[in-house]
């Protein structure tokens, strides 16, 4: 019988550990199969031959998986196949560990190496049959909207529903905290991951689907792309209107938009790292609300503010992607099945194919595990809708909310909400001596 090969790549998600327990507990249950191991370090554990032995782990330690958040278990990786020689050395492995399956848990760039590894396999005659599961928390693997509100080729990715409940929680304390101490920092920003595409900010309304806050979203696609200093502009006299509405606002501002040089740093892939930026869309964004960059002549930053008070940056970072505790159930769930169904096509010898979650149109929400070879998905990034992005170009639609909402499993936290019910004024008015 022949042997089958886990594999993870990119940055992880906090279920991606169930993904590679539903396909786990499909192989381990067939008996077409003889060990399962998984790759340390995503594909580099196959070149380097570092195949970690999953048949021969406690039951009780593959039961924890689904409760594990990150990809720390097996490991990932960021590393670019660079040439033949890298593939023909996979094969080698592959061979000499007599690995007739090999499943990739990762983005578009992990489909495409998936799609190469199932190409080379083929052309050395080794009978291997190589299946994708989509993992990314940007939810830029699949295809475009289309007129029933779904998405083609694949409508959501396993580990954006968690960070969009996430995020959704971070805005209801946030929330909370800026209405605490808006009069000395009437303006929060909160910068999100999401590279270059929007979906992970836009989750912030759905915080606020009756929109009652003083809330502004921004996404790289709705702002310019060449012009930062135009896009600086723009977001403060969104912020200050809503200064002047509601005398404080939170900002949530997607990494990738453009407010200047944030000194980026990219991977194997060349995609930009913004987490470890020499800054950030965040920081760049309220040095300049907070006036840093014109001081009077005593050295005094002279804000851009409409009210008294200080812009204060929120960098989450990493941590939005791998935390246990706002993990949606409906996003674990289906992470697991896309790794069951993986497995379940594996073993029907259905190479080169991505597993895929297909949402069945209607106002009641469902789904269905499906494919699409790999080959469509390699290196294919899907873009956030443009007809989702509201015409102020600082919030989304109502279309984004109902197609987001179902994804983020379950009622988020409902919190106090006190009437302004005052006592009767006895005195007369009152300027505090420090205004």
């Amino acid at each position: 019988m022949k042997n089958a090969v886990i594999a993870q790549s990119g940055g992880p998600t906090s279920v991606i550990n169930s993904t590679v327990k539903g396909a786990i507990d499909v192989l381990l249950a067939s008996k077409q199969i003889g060990q399962v191991l998984g790759a340390k370090m995503g594909i580099l554990g196959v070149l380097r031959e570092q195949l970690l032995n999953i048949s021969a782990q406690d039951s009780h330690q593959i039961e924890l998986l689904s409760q594990t958040p990150s990809a720390g278990t097996l490991g990932s990786c960021r590393y670019k196949i660079k040439n033949e020689e890298d593939l023909e050395r996979i094969v080698e492995v592959f061979d000499k560990h007599n690995v007739g399956y090999f499943f990739y848990c990762g983005g578009n760039d992990s489909m495409d190496t998936a799609f190469k590894v199932s190409r080379i396999a083929r052309e050395h005659g080794l009978d291997l049959v190589c299946i994708g599961m989509p993992k990314t928390i940007d939810n830029d693997v699949g295809g475009p909207l289309q007129e029933n509100g779904t998405f083609s080729i694949c409508d959501h990715n396993p580990g954006y529903g968690s960070v969009a409940r996430n995020l959704a929680i971070n805005i209801l304390e946030a929330n909370e905290e800026n209405k605490a101490s808006y009069t000395s920092d009437p303006v929060l920003v909160i910068t999100v991951m999401g590279r270059k595409i929007g979906f992970i900010p836009a989750a912030a309304r759905l915080a606020d689907v009756k929109r009652n806050m003083p809330l502004l979203l921004f996404l790289p696609e709705a702002l310019s792309k060449e012009d930062s200093q135009y896009n600086l502009e723009f977001i403060r006299e969104r912020v200050n209107e809503k200064l002047e509405e509601s005398g404080r606002c939170i900002v949530v501002v997607g990494e990738g938009v453009n407010v200047g040089d944030l000194s980026v740093l990219k991977d194997s892939f060349g995609h930009a790292q913004f987490s470890a930026s020499g800054s950030t869309a965040g920081n760049l964004l309220i040095n300049y609300l907070n006036g840093l960059d014109r001081k009077d002549e005593q050295g005094r930053a002279q804000s851009r503010l409409k009210v008294p008070g200080i812009a204060r940056a929120e960098n989450p970072g990493t941590r939005q992607r791998r935390e246990l505790a706002y993990v949606s159930e409906v996003d674990r769930e289906e992470a697991y099945q896309v790794g069951v169904h993986s497995a379940r096509m594996a073993l029907e010898e259905q190479d080169g194919y991505m597993a895929t979650i297909i949402r069945e149109p209607g106002t009641i929400y469902r789904v269905k595990y499906d494919k699409v070879p790999l080959e469509v998905v390699a290196n294919a990034e899907r873009e956030f809708p443009e007809e989702w992005i509201a015409e102020n170009k600082s919030d989304v639609s109502d279309g984004f909310v109902k197609w987001a909402l179902p994804l983020i499993g379950g009622p988020l936290p409902e919190f106090a909400r006190f009437k302004d019910i005052f006592l009767p004024s006895k005195c007369g008015k009152y300027t505090p001596a420090g205004f």
